[in-house]
């Protein structure tokens, strides 16, 4: 799925294809189309299929988030407040997934996730942006390989690999069994545990930012936090005794920062004349792209919790560094 989501960014990206408001709609076909091979590889019980339905589900991927966030960002909408409540309706629905999988089955999931993608592609034909709005990006930027050494592609790029390392492990660790959340089958205990975590962090970002006002000085201030957390967090990884804990607060700590590192990356991107061509999402997936190739070779190789932790905990200090240099002008005094 990751190779598909960085293929089709990097068309996205590299032929500089106009995001606009048509690519949602084409984005919940691809979803669609993945969905059906899905149900269809269950029910024939074909893994081509279901390999087929997953490529085709990155390609949503990286055509859906992109086009989504520029049209966002043109109609003004605070980036941590729909976070909270993407994260609050998320949860509801990984929690509800997980209660219908075990006991209905992965197929009628999936069916009602084909029918509600459905609808939003139905409601997608009425997603307009008014003639002009596109104008406060300014692509001065010429293509240039050099362009994925800047500060915030590679910011965007390590904070893609460090979130899916994080979510790949956890995924590994708990729908394998090897751990559960108050003795509930995994599907059920991991739907739990996304529900009760990332929600928080979102609620923390969102909640101070309402209290305490906008300002780069509180972002910066929050960004520690968040990145303290992650560090902390990603370090009881290591032990089996403190590994739940760890994923736990990680998740908080992701959270935290999602929003935060994402305006970051856009302001930057912004002022080296990127913006608005869906550079951070291809670096996204770029990152993502590594992290599993790590990921699967220590899965492979040397299966042990240790050895999947020391990449996340690597990935949180690399990001710590750029942020630090990206932010080097802001005194949090």
């Amino acid at each position: 799925m990751v190779s598909a989501a960085t293929l089709a960014s990097g068309v996205l990206y590299n032929f500089d294809v106009a995001l606009q408001p048509i690519l949602i709609r084409r984005a919940l076909i691809w979803r669609a189309i993945s969905f059906t091979m899905m149900l269809l590889g269950g029910y024939y019980s074909s893994l081509w299929l279901v390999l087929g339905g997953g490529f085709t589900s990155g390609i949503f991927v990286g055509i859906f988030w992109p086009t989504y966030y520029k049209i966002q960002r043109i109609c003004q909408i605070d980036f941590s407040k729909w976070n909270l409540r993407d994260k609050l309706a998320g949860a509801l629905i990984v929690g509800i997934s997980g209660i219908l999988v075990e006991s209905l089955g992965v197929e009628i999931v999936l069916l009602l996730s084909l029918v509600s993608i459905i609808i939003s592609a139905e409601y997608s034909k009425d997603l307009t942006v008014d003639e002009g709005c596109e104008e406060i990006f300014t692509n001065t930027s010429e293509y240039s390989l050099r362009i994925f050494s800047s500060n915030p592609s590679l910011i965007a790029m390590v904070e893609g690999a460090f979130n899916w390392m994080t979510n790949l492990t956890r995924l590994l660790v708990l729908i394998t069994g090897l751990l559960q959340v108050v003795n509930l089958p995994a599907t059920i205990g991991l739907g739990l545990l996304l529900a009760f975590t990332q929600t928080i962090g979102a609620g923390v970002t969102c909640g101070v930012k309402e209290w305490k006002g906008e300002s780069k000085k509180l972002d910066y201030k929050l960004l520690i936090l968040g990145l303290s957390v992650s560090l902390f967090s990603s370090i009881l990884l290591v032990n089996k005794l403190t590994w739940l804990a760890g994923m736990i607060l990680l998740s908080v700590g992701t959270a935290i920062i999602f929003p935060l590192l994402k305006d970051e990356v856009d302001q930057k991107l912004d002022r080296i004349g990127t913006g608005g061509r869906g550079l951070r999402e291809y670096s996204r997936n770029i990152g993502r792209t590594i992290g599993s190739l790590i990921i699967a070779s220590i899965w492979v190789t040397m299966p042990e919790l240790y050895a999947l932790a020391l990449p996340i905990i690597i990935s949180v200090i690399i990001i710590t560094y750029l942020c630090i240099y990206s932010m080097r002008n802001i005194s949090i005094n």
